[in-house]
């Protein structure tokens, strides 16, 4: 778990803690994206709270925070890079379960059900998506160069196909809510694969190159 970041011969526990509350936040914002993408794309109905789970990916995040603190306050002068990249990832994690209660709050501007062309496209980048949140999660917790390029290079390949999608939205006859449901719902997976990108940047980088990661792409 990123071995080579720390640099004491007793890492701190709490640090330890907290990359195991970061993998989790990307557990619990994973199924967040596949309840959101039920409700917009396959017009289901939600029996769970999504702002309550966003809710606990929040406390996730101050989790993390308030055990980098601890352990700086106790030995600022140990694992100070891991601590620093906690403090980064911690932050893109909590974004994602931002991002992925935003495509739920898509659906009531929709005046009719999501079908069609750009609907399964949609799909199509969801499932492109979905198996990079445990790539991410392996490739940072076992110090992984090459599977966290391989993620940054999937991001990348994802960010071009939902361009083309815009565009091709931007091009079509369809009414002004499903134009808007649609690219705004590109515009989201985007980012959220953007924001896995950015937590793979922490191994394939060095630390003041992170959040370039499509540049290894």
């Amino acid at each position: 778990m990123f071995e080579n970041l720390f640099r004491s011969d007793t890492p701190s526990p709490l640090l330890r803690a907290a990359y195991d509350d970061v993998s989790r936040m990307l557990e619990h914002s994973g199924s967040m994206l596949d309840l959101a993408c039920r409700q917009l794309l396959d017009n289901e109905e939600l029996d769970v709270d999504l702002d309550q789970l966003d809710d606990e990916v929040d406390q996730g995040e101050r989790l993390v925070r308030r055990a980098v603190l601890q352990h700086l306050a106790v030995q600022p002068e140990h694992d100070l890079v891991a601590s620093l990249v906690l403090v980064s990832i911690v932050q893109d994690a909590e974004r994602i379960g931002d991002f992925a209660r935003g495509l739920s709050e898509l659906v009531p501007l929709a005046r009719s059900p999501r079908e069609g062309a750009f609907r399964d496209r949609l799909r199509a980048g969801h499932a492109r998506l979905r198996p990079l949140f445990a790539k991410t999660a392996a490739a940072f917790r076992a110090d992984d160069v090459e599977g966290a390029t391989e993620v940054i290079r999937e991001t990348v390949e994802l960010k071009a196909a939902l361009v083309e999608l815009v565009a091709d939205v931007a091009a079509s006859d369809l009414t002004a809510d499903m134009a808007v449901v649609y690219s705004d719902a590109a515009r989201i997976i985007r980012r959220i694969g953007s924001h896995l990108s950015n937590i793979c940047s922490t191994v394939s980088q060095p630390f003041d190159r992170i959040r370039h990661g499509d540049e290894s792409a």
